[in-house]
């Protein structure tokens, strides 16, 4: 009788002690967010965080974030927030890992910049831009598979991304990758780094569509042709657009043509690349037809031209790359233009782009890229 007493004593004690410890843990909490919001400076350290958090780790993080968003929304025309925002998401992230929303607000706002009323140097500048990525990549490790992160990094055939099962789904969120891969190509313009973290927000079934296309775009980005035209074509060659099969059709051919170039046994000529432009013409009008005839989705062929016409896009600066390393060898300067190199005569063909507008007058021009010291594409004045 006298047991039964004693432990009902002892769980109406212990209630009673963890009552008043979540009401004093929960009262400090409630200083802590208010004087937080009016100064910032005062964050505490993770390891205080979790010691006064009584065991509710998650819900003290709630506190925090709703106060970080406070204090985001009180300096917003103002670039003041930037200088607490990383280290109160690192505080939250710390608190909860799996809590994905702080993580995408570190990479959105913490490399963005408007001088227009953001008064920072650029060394501030490039400390936030190293803050997103830091944030970003904090959220990939504690939010994605790390098997399947290192898989899709490597992978050049893009359709794999998110048809095998070793691949799918590599993150809970895939917009941090995909934020991640934006900062990398934006503001440190690092093409490879770019397209490793679109590949892995690709893997995810509810990615924006758009990462796939990005991560082969971004690749060529990189300089490197080959790679970005494989990628390109591992998507075409994933659609079945008729009973055809026209799209896998030419990207086999371009397969073949990209195979004996890169190899070296083939020369990429004027002549090669007007025969794949040809062909690249003849696709997209048996594309009109059949969707004339209403015997292909339109949906469907929208995704299918713009791969291949993107991979041709980069054999075309493949062979014009390489007529630009023979004129800087005789020049010791780059041609600025696809047309120099054509009157020049170190071309015998000048690849005209699919992005043309001839009503405006406007299109895409290859050029000499100084800044990025590669060649490159740009919307343009058609001469």
């Amino acid at each position: 009788m006298f047991s039964k007493f004693f432990i009902l004593l002892g769980i109406i004690v212990s209630l009673g002690v963890f009552v008043y410890t979540s009401d004093i843990n929960y009262a400090q909490h409630v200083r802590i967010k208010r004087t937080l919001v009016d100064h910032p400076e005062f964050i505490p350290t993770s390891q205080i965080a979790k010691l006064s958090s009584g065991g509710f780790e998650n819900i003290i993080a709630d506190f925090y974030w709703l106060s970080a968003v406070q204090y985001i929304g009180s300096n917003a025309l103002w670039s003041e927030y930037k200088a607490y925002l990383y280290v109160i998401l690192n505080l939250i992230t710390d608190l909860n890992p799996y809590f994905t929303f702080p993580y995408q607000i570190g990479e959105i706002l913490l490399p963005s910049y408007n001088e227009r009323y953001e008064g920072l140097s650029s060394s501030e500048i490039q400390k936030n831009t190293d803050q997103a990525i830091r944030i970003g990549l904090k959220g990939v490790q504690n939010n994605c598979n790390l098997m399947k992160v290192e898989r899709a990094k490597n992978e050049n055939n893009l359709s794999k991304l998110w048809t095998d099962e070793s691949y799918k789904n590599a993150c809970s969120d895939p917009m941090i990758p995909y934020y991640l891969a934006y900062i990398y190509y934006w503001n440190l313009h690092d093409g490879v780094k770019s397209s490793e973290y679109y590949r892995i927000a690709a893997t995810n079934d509810d990615a924006p569509t758009g990462a796939r296309t990005l991560a082969a775009i971004m690749q060529g980005k990189s300089w490197n042709r080959e790679k970005a035209i494989i990628m390109f074509l591992s998507l075409a060659e994933n659609i079945d657009v008729s009973k055809q099969n026209i799209c896998q059709q030419f990207s086999h051919e371009l397969w073949k043509s990209l195979l004996n170039v890169f190899s070296g046994n083939v020369k990429l000529t004027g002549k090669e690349l007007k025969s794949i432009e040809w062909a690249r013409q003849s696709i997209i009008s048996k594309f009109e037809k059949l969707s004339e005839n209403n015997e292909t989705d339109e949906s469907i062929e929208n995704l299918c031209s713009p791969y291949l016409n993107k991979a041709v896009r980069e054999l075309n600066l493949a062979y014009l790359e390489e007529a630009d390393d023979r004129y800087f060898n005789d020049k010791k300067i780059h041609a600025s233009t696809s047309s120099i190199l054509f009157q020049e005569k170190y071309i015998d063909y000048e690849p005209l782009d699919y992005q043309r507008d001839e009503k405006e007058q406007q299109g895409i021009e290859y050029y000499y890229n100084i800044e990025n010291q590669n060649w490159d594409y740009r919307m343009w004045l058609l001469r």
